[in-house]
């Protein structure tokens, strides 16, 4: 999630010193989530969708996609073929860091067993 984050403020042309500056945090906070090396709390994400206009759930799509692909390189758009929403529910589950076991994994699977058997 960091590095989208860092994409989303990079693409604005938004230096860190005034982000951090305009919401109250130090930019060490902001570097620290934006290299994955800190948790993003729920304030911090809504900084991040505040500024960017995004909705939290685009950007749990977003994540979810990016690490399901990074997990199966080798079927790349598979996951893209399942429901946004399960998607969302993947990348939100990702988020408050849930083990595999309980991730949407089973929706996943029952979808791209469909997408394999069409």
């Amino acid at each position: 999630m960091g590095a989208r984050l860092r994409d989303l403020r990079q693409d604005a042309g938004i230096k860190p010193a005034p982000m951090a500056r305009a919401f109250g945090m130090s930019e060490a906070a902001i570097s620290k989530v934006e290299c994955g090396h800190r948790g993003l709390s729920p304030h911090v994400l809504g900084v991040y969708c505040d500024l960017f206009d995004v909705s939290p759930l685009d950007l749990f799509r977003d994540v979810a996609e990016q690490y399901r692909e990074q997990c199966d390189p080798f079927r790349p758009g598979v996951y893209r073929a399942v429901r946004g929403e399960v998607r969302a529910l993947d990348g939100l589950a990702l988020y408050a860091d849930l083990p595999e076991r309980y991730l949407p994994a089973g929706a996943l699977h029952v979808g791209v067993e469909a997408l394999n058997e069409a």
